[in-house]
């Protein structure tokens, strides 16, 4: 059964965003922090560290990684377990919380994270949801009744 994000919801809505909005906005953030993290960027959207090569003629883990097809760089991939598990967790009017929904990735990303920041909100992904809350509000009214599901 795939992961399905929790949405609570209101009887009236005051401000301007609504779950669902906010599912949208955190959906966009997941997708530009994904990208960023395949391309290998830190959370300063520079390139991130490189891996430890092998030491006394014995392979490094930027070996493994390119044997197997992968980027020899920290992008967070080798299954592809921990960006496929970077979900938004729940969403509501005020809220939206991004994380890991698989315990071990969050426990991986959580180890990373410690090497070097890369999980959280770049420059880049600044303007990215910057430009996805300004066209949910282009669109969005300022109160809305809603009914309650």
């Amino acid at each position: 059964m795939p992961f399905q994000a929790k949405i609570t919801r209101a009887r009236f809505v005051l401000g301007p965003f609504t779950s669902e909005d906010m599912l949208e906005i955190g959906n966009v953030v997941v997708e530009s922090i994904k990208g960023r993290l395949h391309k290998g960027l830190n959370i300063n959207d520079q390139p991130a560290k490189p891996l430890k090569p092998g030491r006394n003629g014995k392979k490094g883990y930027p070996d493994y990684k390119a044997g197997r097809g992968l980027q020899p760089f920290r992008d967070w991939f080798w299954t592809g377990r921990t960006l496929r598990s970077l979900k938004v967790k729940s969403a509501s009017e005020n809220r939206c919380v991004i994380g890991f929904i698989d315990p071990n990735a969050d426990r991986i990303a959580h180890v990373n994270n410690i090497r070097e920041r890369a999980f959280g909100i770049s420059p880049k992904d600044r303007l990215a949801l910057t430009a996805i809350v300004r066209a949910v509000l282009r669109r969005a009214r300022v109160v809305r009744v809603a009914r309650a599901a």
